[in-house]
């Protein structure tokens, strides 16, 4: 509909982006360009903007002036953008590059070498058709040794005039359009191809993206899920001796009308030899993860392997940028970086819809980037945020590439969107015209015309970060010299000067694409590695071989694909870099059919080609890796008959404004041998509405559940947290249950905390009148005899006030007199009142004194020591200079980590995974009053940006919980533009409850007894998730303490990510306060669930470690002898 109106533009159409170079015969390898010479020092940016009058390359991807039929408006993927391909065309050396238009003559740029290109598409015959083209791909289909040139094309036409194009390269600078011969002039909605030998029969297969063009509507989204759309669903094609057969059904390739793809990446993911695919779908189809069964067919993974994703997923690119061997997938997405465009170009996200989708079989996805890091047992956890990498603005093609040859993959992303239709300001006045045109069609014209022109534009510069190492990233795009503002799209990155670093082309909308030069070579110890393949049969290229490269203990892995980013072609060809190294000690090729080469003592600097050579393969594997886990699961074969059950309810209905669930905090968790017969049990809490659980070890090794009318009657209580200990110096163990939860009211009967007697056989009954009334929602509960008169006193932990977060709840310093409990908190610990929404604490002499003291964490809270006189609890925090400490803590433990005889913490806070950022210096802070005067408290979580302070949330969820805001800031403009102070008023503030966080990062603490105390921040591993359980043990028989520690967070609210990054983790101690972080295949470990408490328990002769998670079964891992 809306091309057959925009006819009149007479242009022609076709391809888009990607570039896959081709290298021809050579023989085993051989050296080129050797570079030996001293390099004077640069001083410059590392990238130079080559202009269009320098190089020839004056390429714009113009669009079309949008008229009634023909806009962002009515076709969404209007302002999408094209894709560019780079390769050497004629085989001369010199890499060429092929420009996509969308509405007119696709481009190909003949490199004469010294950055000076010619335009040669008209005598080439690559202009292509009529139409609207999207992405391109260069290859080599036919194995005859030149780069051919497929393009996809899309749009709402004729389905003739919609056919991709091959343009088979005739060796002589031109070329035959040929994809109706080959099978591949599908008539799709088509994004871009992938060329991969997925069967591994020695020719190139192709992945078809394909997206709709219209809208599903929710009412027909399960129906449009289950059924394949030959126009709008992704494809599989087999190459069958030259002829593309369709085999996606077959193949288990989804391919309904829902996926709206925007980029596929194809890679060896789970390292089993056989090529995967990622596909990035938009909108709310969650994106595919395509294992490869190696029998023709896959399996799609996604939930399997990844706990989240991005909801508007993007362009992706699939490398292992941490240099562990793994391969890793970045996707992008649509969050702007910074206060402004965040609140101006994004409504908020509806609750209702987020949890109605999960539960209709959807995945978690969030409107950020993702970095999937391979965790090398099926799994990634998910790691942008901790990366520095999470918000791009409106992004497109991320692409991993060594830019500064410092030996780590760098990651560049073009961003930009030429009409911003979704900034929320528009969208409310194009939804205010629309209501007009429905009054009053006659005057459609005019009102679209209206739409049209008030659509705002901005040009934003493209991201490009520096790989640091550690999971860290520096944005450089202005130290590096992207600094210009555009709209990009494609890109792909290539040696275009023959110089050995990699130059980068970007696609533009209505302005000149981008060349910039690489400076690198001018820098000095800055070294490389270009490989060129030469693989057998047809795949002529190698494509899907992957390299290995080791230089001490270093190693680097590319796989060889080159359909890369978005909708574009990387040339075929590998770079490396080395930094200071000179030589490259081994390099392994493993080719598609799995044969090893494996090449030695290599020169850096130079051209490599490496043809495939039966006569020099190895049966020798690059990384061999023999893991002997400290730990075994053993959770399938314990059958533990348990699986929580969360109680459905919705904090955010009350209190819209919280960063989370407070309701969601259980189960709690006791071990101790209840019934006397030298075997450790176990009790484990439940949910409002369930019963919890008692379970007795038998001497077969298992464990039998048993029945306890005591708590089956208590089922109204949310049991969050559980201690054995004995009450009354009878020799057995007794029972204290925490009661929890958000859901009720303040003071509720169903916040009381539960005392259970035990007779000594392991029955327990109900102890009426042994505790004080405690209406407060608790989180934690520890035993020690802090009077010293020989029985077993209590602190407790109160967590929340159920409806008014972040207030600070009671909390209970109970002593024990004769089996009755006294709430003696306000004469010996006032400070322990109310000190805060505590989550941990545990009770240890810090000080060698021979009393125990107390140590708390919390929420919104500093750590927190209680010193133990004899007489009374004084807080001695800032004394040993923990005042700036204020976290979101959630668990401690202690341990001699350094082994100077006193004891040392581990603290579990929120991670720095996550969407809240914060440092001493700018802190991360809550407001708490009742702002618009309704009668009930408002919270405004509130960062800081450039010194300025911003409240955290939107207008639209902002308002929602405070109407007043709509009133006062008429736009989101305003808002946006707003800081604190200016919306709610210095004096509210200042009368507010008012809370800082200073850091997020979990810690070791050292104990220098009555010093200051020396607070580290643990490995940056261990800051993935949040840690809500520690465990303390020498797991590894080298009598130095390790710690294992999980958590998660998956109660976030819907706009902030889960936590969900954490697999759980072992920290090896050297006994001197430093800790190494062993990979889950190292220590066996994965434990990915929302786990809330960690246990030790003795199983027979053998120590395991429970993990309690919420909403889901128990895990047990076994401790292995090693």
């Amino acid at each position: 509909m809306y091309f057959k109106s925009a006819k009149n533009f007479s242009v022609l159409f076709s391809n888009s982006v990607k570039v896959l170079s081709f290298l021809l015969i050579c023989f085993i390898f051989m050296n080129c360009d050797n570079k030996t010479e001293e390099k004077e020092e640069y001083n410059g940016p590392l990238f130079s903007l080559v202009s269009p009058e320098q190089s020839g390359l004056n390429f714009i991807n113009n669009l079309p002036p949008e008229s009634r039929g023909f806009n962002i408006v009515v076709y969404q993927y209007l302002h999408n953008g094209a894709g560019v391909s780079v390769g050497d065309i004629n085989n001369d050396g010199l890499l060429d590059i092929f420009f996509v238009t969308n509405f007119g003559d696709d481009k190909l740029y003949l490199n004469k070498g010294n950055m000076k290109f010619e335009e040669i598409a008209q005598r080439a015959g690559v202009k292509g058709k009529w139409g609207w083209s999207t992405g391109s791909t260069m290859v080599d289909i036919n194995g005859d040794g030149f780069l051919d040139i497929y393009v996809s094309r899309s749009g709402d036409m004729d389905p003739e005039k919609r056919k991709n194009a091959l343009f088979i390269n005739n060796g002589d600078l031109t070329f035959s359009e040929r994809a109706e011969e080959y099978g591949l002039a599908d008539e799709s909605y088509s994004t871009q191809a992938s060329f991969f030998d997925y069967d591994k029969d020695g020719d190139l297969d192709m992945y078809l993206l394909n997206h709709n063009i219209i809208a599903v509507l929710d009412k027909d989204l399960q129906f449009e899920r289950n059924n394949r759309n030959p126009y709008a669903g992704d494809k599989l094609f087999r190459n069958d001796n030259g002829k593309f057969i369709d085999v996606s059904e077959e193949a288990g390739i989804i391919g309904n009308g829902i996926g709206y793809g925007l980029s596929v990446s194809a890679g060896d993911i789970n390292n089993d030899g056989w090529p995967d695919l990622y596909v990035s779908n938009d909108y709310i189809e969650h994106d595919y993860l395509y294992y490869n069964n190696g029998d023709g067919t896959f399996s799609e993974k996604l939930k399997q392997s990844t706990k989240h994703i991005s909801n508007f997923s993007m362009g992706s690119d699939i490398a292992d940028f941490n240099n562990d061997g793994l391969l890793d997938i970045m996707v992008v997405d649509m969050v702007a970086e910074d206060n402004y465009r965040t609140k101006t170009n994004m409504s908020g996200m509806n609750t209702e819809k987020f949890y109605a989708a999960v539960d209709n079989g959807f995945h978690h996805q969030y409107m950020m980037n993702t970095l999937q890091m391979n965790n090398g047992n099926g799994t990634f956890s998910e790691v942008s945020q901790l990366a520095g990498l999470s918000n791009t603005d409106w992004s497109w093609a991320p692409l991993w590439a060594d830019f500064d040859m410092d030996g780590r993959k760098d990651l560049l992303v073009t961003n930009g969107l030429r009409k911003e239709a979704r900034n929320s300001d528009f969208v409310n006045r194009k939804r205010e015209i629309m209501m007009q045109m429905q009054n009053d069609p006659t005057r459609n014209l005019e009102y679209i015309k209206m739409i049209l022109d008030e659509l705002p534009e901005n040009m934003i510069k493209n991201y490009i970060y520096r790989n640091e190492g550690d999971i860290r990233f520096s944005n450089m795009r202005d130290q590096w010299g992207l600094t210009q503002t555009s709209y990009s799209n494609g890109a792909a990155y290539a040696d275009l000067d023959n110089d050995g670093d990699l130059d980068i082309v970007i696609s533009n909308i209505d302005h000149p694409a981008f060349l910039y030069e690489n400076k690198s070579e001018l820098l000095s110890d800055k070294n490389y590695l270009k490989v060129k393949l030469t693989g057998k049969g047809t795949n002529v290229s190698g494509i899907g071989t992957r390299v290995t490269l080791k230089t001490g203990d270093e190693i680097q892995v590319q796989e060889h694909y080159m359909s890369r980013g978005y909708q574009s072609s990387t040339p075929d060809e590998l770079y490396f870099g080395f930094g200071k190294n000179t030589k490259i000690d081994s390099l392994w090729l493993e080719w598609p059919d799995g044969s090893i080469q494996l090449l030695t003592e290599i020169e850096a600097n130079q051209n490599l080609q490496v043809a495939f050579d039966k006569n020099r393969l190895t049966k020798i594997k690059p990384i061999q890796k023999n893991y002997r886990p400290i730990f075994s699961e053993v959770t399938q074969s314990l059958s533990v008959p348990y699986v929580h059950k969360e109680n459905v309810y919705n904090d955010f209905a009350r209190e819209i404004l919280i960063p989370h669930k407070l309701s969601m905090q259980g189960p709690g968790m006791a071990v101790g041998d209840v019934n006397g017969d030298g075997m450790e049990d176990f009790y484990i809490g439940a949910a409002k509405g369930e019963s919890a659980k008692l379970f007795l070890q038998t001497k077969s090794g298992s464990y039998l559940e048993t029945n306890q009318t005591a708590w089956l009657s208590d089922r109204k209580f949310e049991d969050v947290s559980a201690v054995f200990f004995d009450l009354e110096n009878d020799g057995d163990l007794d029972l204290y249950v925490v009661s929890g939860g958000n859901e009720v009211t303040i003071a509720s009967e169903e916040l009381q905390d539960r005392l259970y007697i035990n007779d000594g056989s392991g029955n327990f009954s109900k102890a009426i009148a042994a505790l004080p009334k405690m209406f407060t929602s608790g989180s934690s509960v520890s035993a020690e005899d802090f009077d010293g008169d020989g029985d077993m006193d209590l602190f407790v932990g109160g967590r929340v006030v159920p409806g008014a977060y972040p207030m600070a709840p009671r909390s209970y310093l109970l002593q024990n007199n004769n089996g009755i409990f006294e709430d003696v908190t306000k004469s010996l610990a006032p400070e322990l009142e109310s000190p805060g929404m505590v989550t941990s604490s545990v009770w240890v002499d810090f000080d060698k004194d021979g009393k125990k003291d107390l140590v708390v964490a919390g929420e919104w809270m500093p750590i927190m020591v209680m010193h133990n006189n004899g007489n009374y609890f004084n807080n001695v925090s800032a004394k040993l200079g923990l005042q700036d400490t204020a976290g979101w803590w959630n668990a401690v433990a202690s341990g001699d980590f350094d082994g100077d005889g006193d004891e040392d913490f581990i603290f579990g806070n929120l991670g720095l995974n996550y969407k809240y950022r914060t440092t001493s210096e700018q802190t991360f802070d809550i407001y708490y009053d009742d702002f618009d005067s309704n009668g009930t408290g408002d919270i405004v979580l509130t960062y800081n940006e450039s010194g300025e302070v911003y409240t955290l949330r939107g207008r639209e969820c902002t308002s929602q919980q405070m109407p007043f805001i709509k009133e006062k800031f008429k736009t989101y403009d305003a808002f946006a533009r707003a800081n604190i102070s200016e919306i709610f008023g210095e004096e509210n503030l200042n009368n507010a409850l008012h809370l800082s966080a200073q850091t997020f990062a979990s810690v070791y603490v050292e104990n220098n007894g009555d010093s200051k105390w020396n607070v580290t921040a643990l490995p940056r591993l261990a800051q993935l998730s949040s840690v809500n359980g520690i465990v303390v043990k020498d797991f590894d028989g080298d009598s130095k303490l390790d710690v294992v520690i999980a958590g998660n967070l998956f109660e976030s609210e819907v706009e902030t990510p889960r936590n969900d990054a954490s697999q759980g983790l072992f920290l090896k101690g050297d006994g001197e306060g430093n800790f190494t972080v062993l990979s889950c295949l190292e220590s066996g470990i994965n434990a990915s669930g929302n786990v809330k408490e960690v246990h030790m328990i003795t199983l027979g002769s053998t120590r395991q470690i429970a993990f309690v998670n919420n909403s889901d079964k128990l895990q047990f891992f076994r401790l292995n002898n090693l």
